[in-house]
């Protein structure tokens, strides 16, 4: 159900809305996402993730999207490992990631559960440069300040230190795992717009309409 399809550039109208069956719906939520790693000029790139805070109330914020498989399920996010959101994932994993490419209209929101591992040795190696340096900041964010700052150690200000440097922060590192059982897909349209479930059964996915 949830093949291979390509993504399209422009809002969907016409007869190619009219067209859409439940199976290119499963496929687009699937698609949409994979864009975002493959492509780093994608709007796709920085979905807003959602997690439950203490008092219950959500807590929403705009991550990067580092990798996504398909076959498992998952998508991987990198933060710090100090974070509320990385606290608020351990004390209850519900959570949502959300996706709106304004190419062509169309919102993805993806519900599952998430986990984060501190230090995850293959997914520190990936990061670039540049991304392992935002793990040197000295308190964890969201640490009251007495004016602007970038929380980076006057040695890391404005430059990307040697590796050797970097990896003082591997221990602020945390690898995300976002595993989705379910996705919901909005494509919007003037001429009237459609959406679907896709529920992610053990056996193969289970997809019906709705209203939008």
């Amino acid at each position: 159900m949830t093949g291979k399809i390509g993504l399209p550039h422009a809002p969907l109208e016409g007869e190619g809305l009219r067209a859409l069956s439940l199976a290119e719906m499963a496929a687009l939520a699937t698609a949409l996402p994979a864009d975002g790693v493959e492509n780093p000029a994608s709007p796709l790139r920085k979905p807003a993730l959602a997690t439950i805070a203490a008092d219950g109330a959500p807590a929403v914020r705009t991550v990067i999207l580092r990798s996504v498989d398909a076959g498992r399920r998952v998508f991987g996010i990198f933060t710090d490992a100090r974070s509320a959101k990385v606290v608020e994932i351990a004390r209850d994993s519900r959570a949502s990631l959300l996706f709106y490419d304004p190419r062509c209209d169309i919102q993805v929101r993806f519900s599952g559960r998430a986990a984060a591992r501190v230090g995850e040795a293959s997914a520190w190696e990936s990061a670039a440069p540049p991304s392992r340096r935002a793990y040197l900041v000295t308190a964890p964010p969201g640490t009251p300040s007495p004016g602007p700052v970038s929380g980076l150690p006057p040695d890391a200000e404005g430059v990307i230190p040697p590796l050797e440097r970097l990896e003082e922060g591997r221990s602020n590192f945390a690898l995300v795992e976002f595993v989705f059982d379910e996705a919901d897909i909005v494509v919007l349209s003037r001429a009237g717009n459609r959406r679907a479930r896709i529920r992610f059964a053990a056996d193969k996915p289970q997809a019906e309409w709705l209203v939008p």
